[in-house]
Formats: structure tokens, C-alpha cells, sequence
């Protein structure tokens, strides 16, 4: 029988913890905040990488930063 058979057959049988595991209690946070979905052409892509990998950043990180900075720079010309 394959390991992986005996492992499901411990699960089904009630016996998936082994008396050395232990209890890990985790937070969750809730306020995770929304997706937002982008397309890009595969030419932009490229050049958002570079930019972001220049910058020591994942591609999705600087857009984000780039999205709040001009959030912020909006509602700095609205007071």
C-alpha cells in the first residue's frame, strides 16, 4: 500500500493526529480589503516587471502603491 493510501485510510479512520502534534491557535484577519483585477497588454506587463522588479517589488505591489499615492494626492487637493 502507498503512503499516501495509508494516510487517507488513518483519516478516515478517526487517526490523523499523531500524540506529538500540537494545537497551534491562529488569528485571522478579517479586513483583508477588496481584489481589484487589471489587464494589461503583454508589452505594459514587461514593462511594469521591470519597473517593479527595479524598485524591489512584485509587479501587484506597485500598482498598489501607485494607486494610493494618487487616492492621496486627490483628496489632498479636495481639503
Amino acid at each position: 500500500m502507498a503512503a499516501i493510501d495509508k494516510e487517507i485510510e488513518a483519516i478516515e479512520e478517526g487517526e490523523a493526529w499523531d500524540e506529538r502534534d500540537e494545537i497551534v491557535e491562529l488569528e485571522v484577519n478579517e479586513n483583508v480589503g477588496k481584489l481589484v483585477t487589471l489587464r494589461l497588454s503583454p508589452e505594459n506587463w514587461e514593462k511594469l516587471s521591470r519597473e517593479a522588479k527595479g524598485l524591489g517589488l512584485r509587479p501587484g505591489a506597485l500598482v498598489a502603491t501607485w494607486v494610493l499615492e494618487r487616492l492621496h494626492r486627490g483628496a489632498k487637493a479636495k481639503v
